[in-house]
This record gives C-alpha cells, structure tokens and sequence, in this order.
C-alpha cells in the first residue's frame, strides 16, 4: 500500500492508493472477522463459504468492513514509518474516501500534528528585575499577627470596652414591629468591629454581664433592605456575657515559648531570614515568568484546537483538584457561579491557547539546547527530598518517579540557563503590592 504525506500548516495529510491484490486481502479479511454474523440456510453460522454469503447478501457485503480494515492497515502503515518527529499525530485521523471501483480503493487520512514553533529570541531578552525587599516593618507585623494568634480570652465581670467580645440575645423592632433578620440569641460581636450599623456597637460599650439594655439606632438611606432604610430601630439586648481578650508583649519569654529562640531578636532575626528567602523565591519565579513571556509574545504557533482543548482538560483537573482541597466539588461550584463547564472552558480558551503555545517554546528551546536530565540526577534529587531512610529502609526511585523527576530538573536546568541569557535591568523603584480585585469596601449591616 502506497501513500503521499503533505501537510498544511498543523494538519498532515495521507493519500493512499491500494492495488487489487490488497483490496481481495482485505475482502478475505473481513470475511474471515463478520462471517460468523450471517445466517445462511443448510450451513451453521459461521461456516458458510464466502461467496455463498456474497450471492445471498450482495457482491459487496463485505466491502464496507474491508474499507475499514485497508483504513486501520494505512495509519498503522504511517505509524510504523514515520520517524520525523513534527509529523508525529496528537490525536486520531479522520478518514475519507476518494475513490473506490469494486477492485482497488484509494482513501485519505487526516490528523492534527504537533505544529512548528517560530520561536523567538530566546537569548537576550530583557527584563526589569522583579525585587521584594523586606523591612523592618513587615517582621514587626509578622510578630503582631503571632501575638494575636496567641492573645488570651477570658470572661469577665468588668464593663465592656472596644475590643471586648459582647455575647448577647437581641430583638429589633421598628414602630414596635419586629422585622426579619432581628433577632438573634448568643450571638458574639466584638465591639468596635464595625460588624452592626453605625452607633449600634458604640452604646454597649460599659455593658456588663446580665445587663439590659435598649439600643437605639437609624437604618442608612443606602441601607440593603429597601423597608428598613433611613427607619428608627430599638434593639432590646441581653448581655450573656462579656469576654477580655488579651494580647501577649513581645518579650524574651514570649519568644522562648513560641519558638526555639532563647530571645526575642534572635526571633525576630530568624523571621527576617524566613521573609528574605520568601521574596527571593517570589522574585526569582516573577523573573522566569517575565522571561518566558517576553519569549512568547515574539513565538507563534499554528496550534490545533485538540492541542488547546487537552490543555484546557490539565487546567480543569487542577482546577478541580484545587477546589477538593478547600473542600468543594467542581459542580457545586459551577452551581453557586451560575455558570456550566462549557462556560468555564470558553472563558478559559484563550488562557489555553497561551499555555499551549508557552509549552510548545519551552520544548522548542529545550530541543535546541540539548538540555538534559540523567537518572543519577534523578535519583539524587530524590535522595534529597526525603527523610534520612533508617538502616536497611533506603529505597530507590520507579521508573514513574525517574522520569517526573527528570522532568522537573530539566525544567530547572531551563529556568537558569532562560535567566543566565537574560538581560535583566534594575527597577527604577521596587513592585507595590496590587490590590486583590476582589476586595470591597465592608459593608455596615445588623445581623440578618
């Protein structure tokens, strides 16, 4: 069986001629594989000759299942010759028939291929250096969050201040009506939190535990519930209880107790490291990411949609997986953003697109360098990774686990030489913090 490859930019085309000889073969072929499906008069199934068959059901009974078996030979055919590398398929042809007069049959075959990258320079790229310098400033607030994560709280018999944490049952009412979202009983609102609507928070500072008091208060004019806005409310409120909370001083024997520090500079020192080594890491992976893109947005690749859409299936996985973790399945989530998979995937295709075509540069670039992993390399990063084995428990590596490690060291090895090539130029002033798009403003609102 002869065939002609050419291709059209990712797609690769197979024309295939058969000659007579073959096209029997395949007859006989698909005789041999359907017969036992015919029921012929006077022979069990299965054991009738073939051109009984063919009398009985038409000359061409077994054309049909011969196509498919000269089909199935061709891309085989394809697959056992074809060493070139670019031509090599990422997904299953589509088969078509060209011509067929009852003795010789000519199909074609076409499949998406991985395409040609035009890659561009990757050597010499230019960047601004990404940097996060740690201050001072930011150990002291990593020492404020450790003491609050270790204040004490304790109830007390003493009136409540700001920051107290006030236990109460409530009622709100409106012209004496109550109204829904009113009422609430044990509830805890730490005072000055801004929790409850301006003023409410305010006249329970003094409270004490088993006190009653009316608070009265005026709905905002923006207020969320149109039948409350700008009304007058009295809330009657039953102090349960009333509870202190008290933050810890930074002190030597505050540190000694939270770490394995005798004094608090010392602590403070081993945080500044921790926060050092934290924004080198940051700045680090900020530089290979602004190397690879430079690298991609002079790269272009005519990449086929079944190359996008396996890109998209790892970015659902992941984003799958990430949604177990925070204990969410995908359809729950689909479910509370209104939103189907089909959704996801649209909005998600041109990120795809730019993953799949990141991919392809960096194989591209690992290609031209030779860059390369041995199983020894392999086996000491494994080594590495693990905790010091106990005598006569030191295992090796799998095969599955070589070759993900080769992998990740050939990536790494990618990573430096991307950066050693690289051109980076100091910033003019070091990167500010962005905001998250999604905070917004707190909003002041009573308990509903």
């Amino acid at each position: 069986m002869n065939y002609t490859k050419s291709r059209e930019k990712s797609e690769v085309i197979l024309k295939f001629e058969t000659t007579e000889e073959e096209w029997s073969s395949a007859e006989t072929r698909a005789y041999q594989e359907t017969k036992g499906k015919y029921n012929v008069p006077g022979f069990r199934r299965g054991k009738a000759p073939k051109h009984v068959i063919q009398r009985m059901y038409g000359a061409g009974v077994f054309a049909d299942d011969a196509m498919d078996i000269l089909i199935r030979d061709g891309w085989q055919k394809f697959l056992d010759e074809n060493e070139e590398e670019e031509d090599k398929p990422i997904d299953r042809p589509d088969a078509s028939i060209d011509s067929f007069d009852g003795k010789k049959l000519n199909f074609t075959l076409k499949f998406p291929a991985m395409p040609a990258v035009a890659l561009g320079d990757y050597k010499g790229v230019k960047i601004t250096k990404a940097e996060y310098p740690v201050t001072d400033e930011q150990v002291e607030t990593e020492i404020k969050g450790m003491l609050e994560r270790n204040a004490r709280e304790e109830e007390t018999e003493d009136a409540a201040k700001n920051g107290d944490t006030v236990n109460l049952d409530y009622s709100g009412s409106v012209d004496g009506v109550k109204f829904d979202g009113g009422t609430a009983e044990k509830y805890n609102l730490t005072l000055g939190s801004g929790t409850f609507i301006p003023g409410f928070e305010e006249q329970l500072i003094g409270v004490k535990k088993g006190d009653e008091k009316e608070v009265k208060v005026t709905f905002p004019e923006d207020y969320h519930a149109d039948e409350l806005k700008g009304k007058e409310a009295v809330f009657a409120c039953k102090i349960n209880s009333v509870t202190v909370r008290t933050v810890p001083e930074a002190t030597d024997e505050w540190a000694k107790d939270v770490s394995e520090f005798e004094t608090l500079a010392e602590y403070k020192a081993s945080i500044k490291d921790r926060l050092i080594k934290s924004a080198e890491r940051r700045a680090k992976t900020d530089n290979e990411n602004a190397v690879i893109n430079a690298i991609v947005d002079n790269s272009s690749a005519d990449i086929p949609e079944v190359l996008v859409e396996s890109y998209l299936d790892d970015m659902f996985r992941d984003f799958s997986l990430r949604l177990q973790y925070q204990g969410m399945k995908i359809e729950d989530y689909f479910k509370y953003m209104g939103i189907s998979e089909a959704d996801w995937r649209k909005d998600n295709h041109d990120r795809a697109l730019r993953g799949a075509l990141t991919r392809l540069c960096l194989e591209e670039i690992i290609k031209r360098e030779g860059i390369t992993a041995t199983d020894e390399e392999a086996e000491a990063k494994y080594a590495e990774s693990m905790p010091e084995p106990k005598e006569g428990e030191k295992r090796k590596p799998d095969e599955r686990e070589i070759s993900y490690l080769k992998d990740s060291i050939v990536m790494d090895k990618l990573l430096d030489f991307l950066l050693d090539n690289a051109v980076i130029e100091e910033a003019k002033e070091a990167p500010k913090e962005k905001k998250s798009k999604e905070q917004k403003p707190k909003e002041q609102k009573s308990k509903e």
